[in-house]
């Protein structure tokens, strides 16, 4: 057993009784010797600043009960949202893939994940946490590694893009200008030269990408931001409507702790619902959004959204008035 793993073993042997425990039925417990048993012990005191006694009656240890020596802070070392930061990051940067950004965090990668193991150990409570990075859509390692090198260097790409929507190819010189992970998938935002505009990238969609000897196309900062992150989601544009959305009280219990944008307003209602004002430009991911809650969401405005939203209910509805059908075999 880790010596982590150890201290755990030990501090819960000890919150569990008010009876002191004898050295020997320590070991016997933790199935070490005399001398580990004792150092454990000092590191619950001195490190992790839990007030164990020695009562010389009972001939034994004894966790002096207070506000603080039991909380999983103090035993942890580190605040929940702390830990809770450490992991994320860790997972983040965990997706990024072989290249020269990989080279470069190699260092952070090492520090975050010797924190995390002097925190949690190697074994027992790393084995019950599960960072997961839902639909994620992998990248050429060779390709993520152009994109972020044009970052660097600031000079235009060239290369070949597949659309979703159209899954046509098209030929693209860009001028790279933000890398974005959003929702486990990576965006790169850049000055399309052939339609002389603004559009977002899906990375996994960009292939033969190299790097053109022309610098970058000039964007003042303020209006870049303006428009990569004044409305909800991803897709590029300033934020130009306002979606309200009433909530009823049992959606609300997950909606109010939310943010769905850094400008979104939320207002809780009297009978439990939430009213939360969201700015956008593109009602995509808005409207999937707020599909997700089904009946629980209702829009109130504007009311081309209402509608866009009325529509998308009543075409999914219409598959549910037909009489099911079986699967075709896998």
């Amino acid at each position: 057993m880790a010596n982590f793993e150890r201290v755990l073993a030990l501090s819960s042997l000890l919150q569990q009784t008010r009876e002191p425990q004898s050295l020997p039925a320590l070991c016997a417990q933790l199935s070490v010797s005399r001398a580990t048993c004792n150092r454990l012990i000092r590191t619950l005191r001195d490190q992790h600043g839990f007030s164990i006694d020695y009562d010389r009656d009972g001939k034994g240890y004894v966790l002096r009960r207070g506000a603080h020596d039991t909380t999983a802070t103090r035993l942890l070392g580190i605040a929940g949202a702390d830990l809770a930061g450490l992991l994320e990051a860790q997972a983040i940067l965990e997706q990024i893939p072989p290249g020269l950004m990989r080279d470069a965090t190699a260092t952070v990668r090492s520090r975050l994940s010797r924190v995390s193991t002097q925190r949690l150990g190697k074994q027992s409570l790393r084995r019950k946490l599960q960072l997961r990075m839902n639909h994620l859509r992998p990248s050429t390692a060779d390709g993520f590694s152009v994109l972020l090198s044009a970052l660097l260097t600031a000079r235009r790409l060239s290369f070949n893009y597949r659309s979703r929507n159209t899954e046509q190819d098209s030929t693209r010189q860009v001028s790279p200008l933000r890398l974005t992970l959003y929702r486990s998938n990576w965006y790169l935002a850049g000055w399309c030269h052939q339609v002389d505009a603004l559009r977002l990238f899906s990375a996994d969609r960009i292939v033969n990408a190299c790097i053109v000897a022309e610098a970058v196309k000039a964007v003042d900062e303020a209006w870049l931001t303006q428009q990569l992150d004044s409305s909800y989601g991803i897709y590029p544009g300033a934020a130009d409507q306002t979606a309200v959305l009433k909530f009823n009280a049992l959606a609300a219990r997950w909606v109010a702790d939310e943010q769905w944008h850094p400008d979104a307003l939320t207002e809780q209602l009297t009978d439990g619902s939430v009213i939360l004002r969201v700015p956008y430009h593109h009602d995509t991911e808005l409207l999937m959004e707020i599909l997700r809650h089904g009946a629980n969401c209702e829009v109130l405005s504007p009311e081309p959204l209402r509608r866009a939203t009325a529509k998308a209910l009543r075409q999914a509805a219409a598959h549910y008035r037909k009489p099911g059908r079986t699967a075709p075999a896998p």
